[in-house]
């Protein structure tokens, strides 16, 4: 007997699909290597967000996250005032970027194998076109729970089957 597991082993095609670029974020707020810590946590404070993309040269250069913030310059102080530090510093590099046509269940294991929270979304020709969180992933749960259901409804009513 096969068991059903929240999030199918990598080999196994889910049999509902839902992508990335439905339930990403699009407004991708991005800043320079040389911003402040200062501005980007005001940045982040003003626009209710939890990271920022880091572009140098119309390139993904890293991302910097709320964690960063408080692991990389609170935690560890370096001496200097959050205006005297650049995220370009703090920030993390070559972050781990997705296609918007990927499925949610492979973000999600993607998230979950290299533990984070945040993956940036790219279209075909590497252009970002969005963000996506586990907080995304989450909210959209109960949205693939029921289109499980009711796949397996009509499984049922198609084969006879019943428990």
């Amino acid at each position: 007997m096969k068991m059903w597991a929240p999030i199918p082993p990598k080999k196994e095609k889910p049999e509902v699909s839902l992508f990335i670029g439905e339930i990403m974020t699009r407004n991708v707020i991005t800043a320079s290597p040389s911003t402040s810590v200062a501005d980007v946590a005001r940045l982040m404070r003003d626009k209710n967000i939890g990271s920022v993309v880091v572009m140098e040269n119309g390139r993904i250069a890293g991302i910097v996250t709320e964690r960063d913030i408080v692991t990389r310059y609170v935690a560890n102080p370096m001496g200097k005032r959050p205006e005297e530090i650049v995220i370009g510093e703090i920030m993390t590099r070559n972050p781990i970027t997705i296609r918007d046509n990927v499925d949610v269940m492979e973000a999600a294991r993607i998230m979950a194998e290299r533990n984070i929270r945040r993956l940036i979304v790219v279209n075909s020709r590497g252009e970002i076109v969005g963000i996506v969180s586990s907080r995304d992933i989450v909210r959209v749960a109960p949205h693939i729970i029921f289109i499980a259901s009711e796949k397996l409804r009509q499984a049922r009513q198609r084969t006879g089957w019943a428990p």
